[in-house]
This record gives C-alpha cells, sequence and structure tokens, in this order.
C-alpha cells in the first residue's frame, strides 16, 4: 500500500485515486500528513513538490510493519524543476492503517536538505546555526 501511495499520488500525480487509499475516518480537515497538511491540501502539496523538483522517483529502503502500523524509510530522487539541479532528499514514514486503508501518516523529510539543494538556502545551513550564525534574507 505504501508503495502505491507512492508511485500513484506522488509520481503519478494521480490525485483522482487519492480517496481509494485513505480510510472513511479520514476527513477533510483532518491532518492527514503530521502537522505538515490536513487531507484537502495533500493535492497541492503534490503539485509544489513537482514544481520545485520536476518528476520525481521514490525509492524505499527499509520497511518494517506491526499490526496496523507500518514504518518505511525513503529517498525522493529528481533531476530537478530546471532539469539540471539533482535532488536527493531522505525520509521517513509511518502509516497507521484502518482496515487497510491509511488513516494517519507521520512523515519526516529532510526539507532543510532539499532546499539547500535547491539552492533557496544556503550550502551547509544547519552547520551554520548550530555554530550561532543567523541567516540574512535578501
Amino acid at each position: 500500500m505504501i508503495a502505491r501511495w507512492f508511485t500513484v499520488i506522488w509520481e503519478d500525480r494521480n490525485l483522482a485515486e487519492l480517496d481509494s487509499f485513505l480510510a472513511p475516518s479520514v476527513q477533510e480537515d483532518d491532518m492527514l500528513i503530521g502537522q505538515l497538511a490536513p487531507r484537502r491540501d495533500i493535492p497541492l502539496l503534490v503539485e509544489v513538490f513537482h514544481t520545485l523538483l520536476g518528476a520525481i522517483k521514490i525509492d524505499m529502503h527499509q520497511f518494517m510493519t506491526d499490526g496496523d502500523l507500518a514504518c518505511v524509510s525513503y529517498t525522493v530522487c529528481a533531476a530537478g524543476a530546471d532539469r539540471v539541479t539533482p535532488v536527493a532528499v531522505d525520509g521517513m514514514m509511518m502509516v497507521r492503517f484502518e482496515e487497510g486503508l491509511i488513516a494517519e501518516i507521520i512523515s519526516s523529510l529532510d526539507c532543510l536538505s532539499m532546499f539547500e539543494q535547491l539552492g533557496q538556502m544556503p550550502p551547509d545551513t544547519l552547520a551554520a546555526c548550530f555554530s550561532g550564525q543567523s541567516l540574512t534574507w535578501k
């Protein structure tokens, strides 16, 4: 189910299939992906990622299940929106299922690394922040 979620929704952007993945208990205003996005904003989030990254491919590395819970580590790979700036971003996702459908997602994607790779943040931003430096926005 998670591999299909990544392929159908995130890679292929087949958002017409979104409800076929989600448990009936998931409402439009429910925060589906942790605190990142309610259910109603998932299509927008998918489009934003594709605008920033271009076509994406998600590679799953490790996968574990325990009852109605599953956890996966993965990497989002893309050639970049300009097809010149490759991006590889690691993430981890935990999913809770109800009757075989997704009821909740807790996801952690290394967005800081993604924004560094896209040139939106300076290289080594995290190290600079730990050193006590401040960022100055243009």
